[in-house]
């Protein structure tokens, strides 16, 4: 399903995930899919948090105590980030270096030997250049956590990924189909482009929206999508000009957006 929510917590960028992608496609590398389990419980808090009693746990000698957390727990705002300092710490001592242009983004290099880690939350992309090297890190990496080997990446953060001759193709048919349901345009009728090349809109045009929550959120949605589908990249950052006073004029640009999407829903891009 579409999420909207945040996470508190750096996550890897959409670009970062594609310009990955393509570089495994193009070396011909192995990449696995891995799932931390209670990924938040292994973060380690820096201040003081309390906690009530949990229910059915309460100590009939002190019923109005509360604990001191030494960890995270699942609930807690600081959990997710908690969790990325732990992950952090841990795979910089493994040799692993977190880039600067994306903290979501590890490389690892020992001589000829590379890595390429993605962390989105719990969820992670690992590719080696060879496959015994990424048998170690993952190795390496349930030394210190719950870590689940998924297999080849195949679906990730919403971007289906088949690997082919030429590479991988990528498509987010699956994220389309949630985000016209999400903006109630599952039946609506489709159109052959996702620009009405006439159509000349202003940010004064038309009638404010009562409220541009849904706006924005639709919208940033399709930014997502843009990953796969750079022939919707023009009409989507037309859309996103107004996400700050949107309007109906500007309500009828991302509904045109979708009905294309309508039609085109099994467009992707193929990574050489």
């Amino acid at each position: 399903s579409v999420d909207f929510g945040e996470t508190f917590s750096p996550v890897v960028k959409p670009a970062t995930i594609r310009t990955i992608l393509a570089i495994i496609a193009s070396k011909q590398w192995p990449a696995h899919q891995l799932d931390v389990s209670n990924a938040f419980l292994h973060g380690h808090l820096d201040e003081q948090v309390f906690c009530q009693h949990p229910t059915g746990f309460v100590d009939p000698e002190h019923p109005d105590a509360v604990y001191l957390l030494s960890r995270s727990l699942y609930g807690l705002r600081q959990a997710p980030r908690a969790w990325f300092q732990s992950f952090v710490a841990f795979v910089t001592s493994i040799g692993f270096r977190q880039t600067r242009s994306d903290s979501s983004l590890f490389v690892y290099r020992n001589g000829r030997q590379m890595a390429y880690l993605l962390l989105y939350v719990d969820d992670m992309v690992l590719t080696a250049s060879t496959t015994m090297l990424l048998e170690q890190l993952i190795q390496r990496l349930r030394t210190s956590f719950a870590v689940k080997d998924m297999g080849p990446v195949k679906y990730f953060l919403g971007i289906d990924v088949k690997r082919n001759s030429g590479g991988f193709f990528l498509s987010q048919s699956q994220y389309a189909a949630d985000l016209l349901e999400c903006a109630g345009m599952s039946n609506c009728k489709p159109v052959d482009t996702p620009a009405d090349t006439k159509q000349k809109v202003s940010s004064d045009d038309g009638n404010l929206l009562p409220d541009g929550s849904s706006y924005r959120s639709l919208a940033g949605a399709l930014q997502y999508l843009t990953i796969t589908r750079p022939d919707i990249a023009y009409a989507v950052q037309q859309v996103c000009l107004h996400m700050h006073a949107p309007r109906d004029c500007h309500l009828a640009l991302l509904k045109r957006v979708l009905r294309y999407i309508k039609s085109t829903s099994a467009f992707g891009m193929q990574l050489l």
